[in-house]
């Protein structure tokens, strides 16, 4: 339960601050690649190839779903909007007090040749086998990965504000995920279960700052509105139709 939730918080949205050059890093996400680009003049892109993109260009942000017919591109705001409001509020109460809290790990790490800090995601109240487990995770607070981690951080929180749909504020999960996030670009994630390290969930790979094609940031597809977005709810899953991705405007 502790890897799915803070998972969930790694893949994305954009980042608000230009970068100073053009930046790309790519991370290792559960056995596929996510590739981040930022451009020095503001513009972003994260895609996790085949499945979905998130662009900002001219200071808008849009998210691309990708489905056999095509591309979908859809207003960011939009569709955070229409998810948040599908989901049901998190309820407070619980049988047993669950809440989670943030330690310094014992060294450093080094992940694709960036020296960062270790941290600790733990569960301090819960279930006895749930306290057992914990997320190791490594950030870099070098300036040079900032503008990616501005990026990470940002798909994080608009993960973490979904999250709180079904995850009491009582746990503390998105405060103490949040305070994680102020330290420093994420370069490495990976759940240990009483003491033994299980598979690395997210891990960066590599960085360059070669110039970036500005194609990369044009949309590739016609902007659905808010209104078809909502609208097109009705229909999206119809007797078989499995809720897919091709029953969107």
């Amino acid at each position: 339960m502790l890897r799915t939730m803070l998972s969930l918080a790694v893949p994305l949205a954009l980042a608000l601050l230009p970068a100073l050059a053009d930046m790309t890093a790519r991370y290792g996400v559960d056995g596929k690649e996510l590739v981040v680009e930022a451009d020095e003049g503001g513009n972003s892109r994260v895609e996790l190839a085949g499945k979905f993109a998130i662009v900002r260009r001219d200071g808008a942000d849009y998210v691309v779903l990708y489905g056999k017919t095509g591309p979908k591109v859809f207003e960011l705001q939009a569709m955070a909007a229409l998810f948040k409001a599908m989901l049901p509020k998190a309820a407070e109460a619980a049988k047993e007090k669950v809440e989670f809290g943030l330690e310094a790990g014992p060294a450093s790490a080094t992940v694709a040749g960036r020296t960062g800090s270790v941290w600790l995601m733990r569960m301090l109240a819960g279930p006895g086998k749930d306290r057992k487990r914990h997320i190791e995770i490594v950030t870099s607070a070098d300036p040079q990965l900032a503008p990616i981690g501005r990026i990470v951080a940002r798909a994080a929180d608009l993960a973490l504000d979904f999250m709180a749909g079904f995850i009491p504020e009582s746990t503390q999960f998105g405060t103490t995920a949040r305070g994680l996030l102020a330290k420093g670009t994420l370069l490495r994630i990976q759940p240990v279960d009483s003491g033994v390290p299980g598979k690395i969930v997210f891990e960066l790979r590599s960085v360059d700052t070669a110039a970036i094609d500005p194609k990369h940031f044009e949309l590739p597809g016609p902007v659905a509105s808010a209104e078809e977005v909502f609208g097109a709810m009705d229909g999206l899953a119809p007797p078989g139709g499995g809720g897919k991705i091709e029953n969107l405007p």
